[in-house]
């Protein structure tokens, strides 16, 4: 009898050993993306930074410098520029709502906890509907719509544009990538009384995609913004940045660019 329960117990004993390496194996070869807190890569302290906006429209070249005076407080972000309170950044357990002060409307609420790939926010910014007039007589309306999109796309240890360099120099200020893509759309109205009377066509307008990179880095908070168009018809001008490059007329970009302290 004694023998009969000292084989049940090692039985039980090797099933309960069996089943612990099998559940420590699967969370061994776990693929789990990491989760990035975004907060992180908001300014940590209060600070000064300095910026280039650099800008080549129809084969010019102009450099405007501007800076930016931040104070940071419990989950609050100012952000000052000429003295002028530009932007409030308030930070939740799931949020970061990034709310400019000299247009209500334009408020965005990003994603604080997100793993590469992962949308940080989608954002739809409509405008006011305008009235379209012949002389003083109304004909119809016309109303504009933006939407805009943002993709976490990398992690970098570096990143360079023209002569500033951007570095993780001590292993914690590691920069994020991230992709933006926007389109435009007006919709236009026209009462039916005139609709054969005016050359204005009913329906929706859709514009190609821009698509512009943001880079922010871990304590500092934005440190590029980088917008390559690609003009695709010139007069009127067109943009399309899903376009192969060898098909562009010329050059046009704007770059807003932080002069690194580091």
């Amino acid at each position: 009898m004694n023998k009969f329960l000292t084989l049940i117990l090692l039985i039980i004993i090797s099933l309960f050993l069996f089943n612990g390496c099998g559940s420590s194996s699967s969370s061994t070869n776990s693929t789990a993306k990491p989760i990035v807190d975004m907060a992180n890569y908001l300014p940590s302290t209060s600070m000064t930074k300095e910026y280039t906006t650099v800008s080549k429209l129809n084969g010019d070249i102009n450099n405007i410098e501007y800076r930016q005076n931040i104070l940071v407080e419990s989950n609050l972000v100012s952000i000052k520029k000429a003295n002028n309170l530009e932007t409030l950044i308030t930070i939740s357990a799931d949020d970061i709502n990034y709310k400019s002060i000299n247009d209500v409307t334009d408020t965005k609420t990003l994603k604080r906890h997100v793993t590469m790939g992962e949308n940080i926010f989608d954002y739809i910014k409509q405008s006011e509907t305008k009235v379209l007039e012949i002389g003083s007589q109304r004909i119809g309306e016309q109303s504009t719509r933006m939407e805009e999109s943002c993709v976490l796309e990398g992690i970098l240890s570096t990143y360079e544009v023209f002569f500033y360099s951007y570095k993780n120099y001590d292993s914690n200020h590691n920069i994020l990538k991230i992709k933006c893509s926007s389109k435009t759309f007006i919709e236009t109205k026209i009462d039916s009384e005139y609709i054969d009377l005016v050359a204005y066509t009913n329906g929706i307008v859709e514009s190609k995609a821009d698509i512009f990179y943001l880079y922010y880095q871990e304590g500092l908070g934005e440190i590029a913004r980088i917008n390559d168009d690609c003009l695709a018809s010139k007069l009127p001008d067109i943009i399309d940045d899903t376009l192969d490059k060898s098909k562009c007329l010329g050059e046009r970009y704007r770059y807003n660019l932080y002069h690194p302290q580091y």
